[in-house]
């Protein structure tokens, strides 16, 4: 069995950026909490992959559902499954295929109680296809219908309240709503190191060594970040004055799947009451709006022509990338 180590967040340089080191912490300490739980009893992840290898095997479909950021991110794990030959369809959208007999639906849902991702499921199994589940209620119905699930930390947690009368009442809460959830980015994490453990051959070995890798990419990325902490200060400034101005657009872009981190991205901001519009208002662009380009390796041609088109609307930029001498980086006013 293999340990992902903790790690200690506790050094900061400043205390400014107290919310976003506290949030970044959660999130990486959950998905290692997560991975450990894994590899304690690796049957579900067994199950589950196998499932899937099966399914490539049989040339058959396998079909992502999810309503919201959930369903964003089954998308993202959607596409790396195509990156390792496997055909691939998302329900609801314009160009799903049939559920047919032995295809394979994956349902990402974190309450498990999702209308539509339950719908979607049902039909499924009247139609003989065999279904996956990340959710975070193995009790739920989701979980029920589904022939494997991976279970998910949602990161709600339970209050209870004792009244005079003597009953007790129970609330919950994510305590990342709405700065993000732990179980979309999580899920993301364990998907990546599910596809990796099925292209490795070996689904254990190869499901650690791709969330490994995640996790040491999202702590190199905090390192870099502490080096640079000025670079964040000032996008969140930036993204902070565009909040509750009903007068002023952000505009998020990316391509492929930059484009779907653009998507979840956008949901984010518009629950901090920020104005985020569409790419289909592109033509409503003003002076002084704001444009966040997104790609990873800061080369995209369509990014950069929609980048173009921003500066040349006087519109304010942001760049998010990785490599900062790319032409995104120079380009924008903030990366």
């Amino acid at each position: 069995m293999i340990q992902v180590k903790e790690i200690d967040l506790s050094k900061r340089k400043t205390t400014e950026l107290t919310s976003f080191y506290t949030a970044y912490e959660l999130l990486i300490k959950t998905a290692k909490r997560t991975i450990n739980a894994i590899n304690t009893n690796p049957t579900p992840l067994v199950e589950f992959s196998t499932t899937l290898d099966d399914a490539k095997e049989l040339n058959k479909f396998v079909h992502i559902v999810g309503m919201g950021r959930s369903g964003k991110v089954g998308m993202l794990i959607g596409e790396i499954l195509k990156d390792i030959g496997y055909n691939v369809s998302f329900l609801g959208k314009s160009l799903a295929k049939p559920v047919r007999s032995g295809d394979v639906v994956i349902s990402v849902t974190g309450s498990g109680w999702t209308g539509f991702t339950t719908k979607a499921m049902e039909d499924a199994i009247r139609k003989g296809a065999k279904i996956l589940v990340f959710t975070g209620d193995e009790q739920s119905k989701a979980a029920r219908l589904a022939d494997s699930i991976i279970k998910i930390p949602r990161g709600y947690t339970k209050k209870k309240k004792k009244k005079k009368n003597g009953q007790v009442n129970e609330s919950s809460h994510a305590p990342l709503t709405p700065l993000g959830t732990i179980f979309e980015l999580t899920t993301l994490a364990i998907g990546i190191g599910v596809v990796c453990g099925l292209n490795d051959g070996s689904i254990v070995k190869g499901f650690n060594e791709g969330t490994n890798e995640v996790l040491r990419a999202a702590e190199m990325t905090l390192a870099q970040i502490k080096r640079n902490e000025d670079t964040l200060k000032q996008i969140i400034k930036t993204l902070d004055g565009y909040s509750k101005q009903e007068n002023k657009k952000v505009f998020l872009y990316g391509s492929g799947i930059d484009g779907i981190i653009a998507n979840i991205s956008s949901i984010r901001l518009s629950h901090l009451k920020i104005n985020v519009k569409s790419t289909y208002d592109w033509r409503f662009r003003r002076d002084n709006d704001l444009f966040v380009a997104i790609s990873g390796s800061g080369e995209s041609s369509s990014t950069l022509e929609r980048l173009e088109s921003a500066k040349s609307a006087n519109m304010k930029t942001i760049g998010l990338t990785s490599f900062p001498k790319s032409k995104l980086a120079e380009s924008c006013d903030l990366f």
